[in-house]
């Protein structure tokens, strides 16, 4: 039974954490199997309780590419709420250190890091209407500046929630 409960605690729990891990599953289940292989994945807040593990300061997924071509290139996955904005209207992205961190990772590993953003938002269309999140956005992180990014920065990268990944001359589609 108790299985049962942390199954459901994971699917409704509004924990930070908790809601991280069920994007990062959503990201990691966008990449096919048949092309992709999960090289490298943090671990688990659970298990870093118990005794912290270091490469979970690294980005978190690195995946290989099986097709033609090949590659290697690492995912950092943010999930963010309309609260994540600050008072210049920008997306608080990362920690002090943080982006960084990651950009001396992609230098010593040799592979591109990409941003996979989740905002859980309402948009205002240019009819009026509104259209409800998530979003999602996939910024390379040689793109990426400031620890924060304005809102017309994201919209340049923006792309469907559920479309699955693809890999094609380097880059992250």
């Amino acid at each position: 039974m108790g299985d049962f409960l942390n199954k459901v605690d994971e699917t409704i729990s509004s924990d930070p954490h908790i809601i991280g891990k069920r994007f990062e599953d959503h990201v990691e289940s966008l990449f096919s199997t048949k092309w992709f292989t999960v090289v490298e994945k943090t671990h688990s807040a659970k298990v870093n309780q118990q005794r912290y593990v270091e490469s979970s300061l690294n980005p978190d997924l690195i995946f290989r590419y099986n097709g033609p071509g090949g590659g290697t290139f690492a995912v950092e996955c943010k999930y963010r709420s309309p609260a994540s904005f600050n008072k210049k209207g920008m997306l608080e992205l990362f920690k002090p250190g943080q982006l960084e961190r990651y950009r001396k990772f992609s230098v010593q590993r040799n592979v591109p890091v990409f941003v996979i953003i989740e905002l859980d938002a309402y948009a205002e269309l240019d009819d009026g209407t509104m259209e409800d999140g998530p979003f999602m956005f996939n910024i390379p992180l040689s793109e990426i500046r400031y620890d924060a990014l304005y809102p017309s920065v994201l919209e340049k990268y923006e792309r469907p929630f559920n479309k699955p990944f693809f890999w094609k001359g380097g880059q992250l589609y």
